[in-house]
């Protein structure tokens, strides 16, 4: 991956971390910060899976391997619809009144970070581009000169 990339994918990485971190934080004045770094963690690396997964399916051409890598992204998406971890009632001690509150953040937070971890992984693992041609495959005239190698 040549530097500018791999740079602009460290940027991406720690753009995605610290809009997580801000969506954790906000977990603070509802009382609820265990269930949150639980939940939110637990879908931040959810989310990593499914974007280093997408991005190992870009780098192969082994069929088998490309089903079982989309079988695995499948699979991350099991815990959005699951509701797994679960964030139960007596894992939350809010003031009087502010459980819907919190158990709508929670199902945000959820969804927010599985999708901020997706793209670090895959802007710094995917393959962007087209897929080189074997050297066998190329006539003679497409091949590259060996004098332009550094």
């Amino acid at each position: 991956m040549p530097h500018s990339l791999r740079h602009t994918a460290i940027k991406i990485g720690l753009v995605c971390l610290t809009l997580s971190l801000l969506a954790i934080a906000a977990s603070l004045p509802l009382g609820c910060l265990l269930p949150a770094l639980t939940l939110g963690s637990f879908s931040l690396f959810d989310g990593m899976l499914l974007g280093t997964a997408l991005a190992l399916i870009t780098r192969t051409r082994l069929v088998w391997l490309i089903y079982l890598l989309l079988a695995l992204a499948a699979f991350t998406l099991w815990p959005l619809f699951q509701e797994w971890p679960a964030g139960n009632a007596w894992d939350i001690h809010p003031w009087q009144g502010a459980p819907a509150l919190v158990y709508g953040y929670l199902d945000a937070e959820r969804m927010l970070l599985f999708l901020l971890g997706i793209p670090a992984p895959f802007a710094l693992l995917g393959q962007h581009g087209p897929d080189r041609l074997p050297l066998a495959s190329l006539t003679p005239e497409e091949r590259p000169d060996e004098s332009e190698k550094p």
